[in-house]
């Protein structure tokens, strides 16, 4: 009777000890690439994004891996292939939902214009960008739909390059005129591959695209996909209640067009 009662309470104890808010995940594994401030695998904290996601998901019971790639191009088709779980860091588009489910907001941020100072930039609207020049922009970036429209209209030039510091390459060379990009991740690159000298012929100006909502994209080849993005939804909108940074956003607006499971 005893021995009975005894794997009873065993087989419970071990049933309820696997049971928690995340539904039996353990470790997310994230495809990453360097992008500091927010990725930065040379930092002790791997960057203030990378920081912060991994905390508040340890918060929940959840442990976090990142997988460092090269590049985000890397980063993103490792990924969509599903040799990793899922990418934080990106913006909706539809070319990417054909691959990716797009979780709750982790991060929104504003961009600037650099430019060099010979070349001064007055930009006032999106649609100034097809008198500006070349834009140079790193593979893998997307700066919204407003700028999407306006570069398949224009037929804008755009300079895609493998790396971001090449961006500022082609700037000091004046094989471009622009390049978009966050300001404190554009600083960092400055500071860290160029002189003083070519960093004295660079300047920015105020950006014309809208603000952008970064997400975690979770590949739909992962057989737990649905699982996961469930799993993050629910820890990022209960983040969003306390710090109010991405308080009542919804999927169509953020993400229109794009058909998936409601935030």
């Amino acid at each position: 009777m005893y021995n009975f009662l005894f794997k009873k309470i065993a087989i419970y104890t071990l049933l309820f000890s696997c049971i928690s808010p995340t539904y039996g995940l353990e470790t997310i594994e994230f495809a990453v690439a360097n992008w500091p401030p927010y990725f930065d695998n040379n930092n002790k904290n791997k960057g203030t994004l990378a920081h912060y996601l991994k905390n508040l998901l340890n918060n929940d019971g959840i442990d976090v891996d990142y997988v460092w790639y090269k590049s985000w191009k890397a980063a993103y088709n490792n990924s969509a292939a599903g040799h990793v779980m899922a990418s934080p860091g990106w913006i909706c588009n539809k070319e990417r939902a054909k691959e990716f489910y797009f979780t709750y907001p982790i991060y929104f941020m504003d961009n600037v214009i650099f430019h060099l100072k010979s070349n001064p930039v007055k930009l006032t609207s999106v649609e100034d960008l097809k008198r500006a020049g070349p834009i140079a922009m790193t593979e893998s970036y997307y700066f919204g739909r407003e700028f999407e429209a306006v570069a398949k209209k224009y037929n804008l030039a755009l300079r895609k390059v493998r790396l971001e510091k090449l961006t500022f390459n082609l700037l000091l060379k004046k094989r471009v005129a622009l390049v978009p990009m966050p300001l404190d991740n554009g600083l960092i690159i400055l500071n860290k591959y160029y002189t003083q000298a070519q960093r004295d012929k660079i300047t920015y100006s105020p950006s014309v695209f809208k603000k952008n909502y970064y997400h975690v994209m979770v590949s739909k080849k992962y057989p737990e996909a649905l699982h996961l993005y469930e799993t993050l939804n629910k820890v990022l909108t209960k983040q969003s209640s306390k710090n109010n940074l991405h308080s009542n956003l919804k999927l169509h607006k953020i993400c229109p067009g794009i058909s998936q499971p409601e935030w």
